[in-house]
C-alpha cells in the first residue's frame, strides 16, 4: 500500500535557471533543507510550484528528481490537475510509473465545471489512470474560481472514486472546513492550506497541513503544535500569531515572488519566477529581509 501524507507538508518552489530553464540540480538543495527540518512530506507541482508555467514534460522531469533525491524517507505527492483531462491523465499514469506516493488535482480554471457531480466526472479517470495511488482533491477557490463545496465534492467521490483518500483545503470558509472533516464521521484526510490559520486548523481536526511556508519554517509550526497538543494555549497562540504576521507580510510583497526570495536569503536558491509573475529585485529583497528580520519563525538565519 502506498505512503500517505501526514503532518506539516511543504509545497515546494519550482526552481529555475536566471534563463527560466528547470534547474533539477537545485531540488538536492531542497530536500536538504526538508530533512533537517524534520519534514517527511512534499507536496509537488501546486500553486507555489507554478505548475500552469510548466509544460508537461517539465512536470514529468520535477516529479522524477524529486523522487530520486527522496529516497526512502519522504513521501512525494504530485500535483497532476491540468486544464486538459488528457494531459492530467498522462500526468498520473506517469506518476503511478515513477513511484510517487499520491496524486492530487484541483479543478480546471478556464472552462469551470458547472456542478459538483462535473467536478467528480472531471477528477475520476485521472484518478483511475493513477490506481492504487491515493487520490486527494485540491480546493482552492481563489485560484480556479470553483467555488463550489469542498465538502459535497467529497461526498459525491466517495461513491465514484475507490482511491479517494482525501482533501487539500486551501481556503478561509471554517464552516466548510468543517463540514469536510466530518464527512464519514472523520474518514478522509483534511489538509489544510491556509499556513497563517494552521492552529484553528487542530482545534478542527485537521490531519495536518500543506503550504508555501513550511519550505522556510517547518521548525516553528512543529513548535506551535507540539504547544497545542500539551495544553500550552498561550503560546500557541503567540507561535501562530508571529507566523501569520509574517505570511501577511509576504503578502504585501506578493507572496509568491516574496517567498521564492525567502528561500534564497536561507541559501536555497531556487532562482526566478517564470512570467508573467515578476521576481522581486534586489532592492525589494532587501525591504524584505528587513520587515522579516522581527519574526523568529525560519528554520535558518536570514542573510543579511
Amino acid at each position: 500500500m502506498p505512503r500517505v501524507l501526514k503532518g506539516l507538508i511543504p509545497a515546494p518552489h519550482t526552481p529555475f535557471h536566471a534563463d527560466g530553464r528547470l534547474n533539477l540540480a537545485a531540488v538536492q538543495l531542497q530536500a536538504d533543507l526538508y530533512r533537517e527540518s524534520g519534514v517527511a512530506s512534499v507536496f509537488l507541482g501546486g500553486t507555489t510550484g507554478e505548475w500552469a508555467s510548466l509544460a508537461v514534460d517539465e512536470r514529468q522531469a520535477l516529479l522524477e528528481r524529486w523522487l530520486e533525491v527522496a529516497g526512502g524517507d519522504m513521501t512525494i505527492a504530485a500535483h497532476v490537475g491540468h486544464h486538459c483531462q488528457n494531459d492530467a491523465i498522462a500526468l498520473a499514469t506517469h506518476a503511478r510509473k515513477a513511484g510517487a506516493h499520491a496524486i492530487s488535482v484541483m479543478a480546471p480554471s478556464y472552462f469551470k465545471p458547472a456542478s459538483v457531480r462535473d467536478v467528480v466526472e472531471f477528477c475520476r479517470p485521472i484518478a483511475q489512470a493513477a490506481e492504487p495511488l491515493p487520490f486527494y482533491y485540491y480546493h482552492i477557490p481563489s485560484m480556479t474560481g470553483v467555488r463550489l463545496s469542498a465538502a459535497d465534492v467529497l461526498h459525491e467521490a466517495r461513491f465514484r472514486i475507490p482511491t479517494l483518500k482525501g482533501l487539500k483545503f486551501s481556503d478561509s470558509d471554517p464552516l466548510e472546513l468543517q463540514r469536510s472533516i466530518a464527512i464519514d464521521d472523520g474518514a478522509f484526510d483534511v489538509f489544510l492550506g491556509c499556513d497563517e490559520g494552521l492552529l484553528a486548523g487542530y482545534l478542527f481536526g485537521i490531519t495536518g497541513s500543506i503550504g508555501a511556508t513550511y519550505s522556510f519554517t517547518a521548525p516553528h509550526f512543529e513548535r506551535m503544535r507540539k504547544a497545542f497538543v500539551a495544553g500550552d494555549v498561550a503560546l500557541a497562540r503567540s507561535l501562530q500569531l508571529q507566523a501569520a504576521l509574517m505570511v501577511k507580510t509576504l503578502g504585501d510583497f506578493g507572496f509568491l515572488a516574496a517567498s521564492k526570495a525567502v528561500m534564497k536569503l536561507i541559501g536555497v536558491d531556487c532562482g526566478p519566477l517564470r512570467s508573467p509573475i515578476a521576481s522581486l529585485s534586489d532592492s525589494e529583497t532587501r525591504a524584505l529581509a528587513q520587515k522579516l528580520a522581527a519574526y523568529d519563525v525560519f528554520a535558518r538565519p536570514l542573510a543579511r
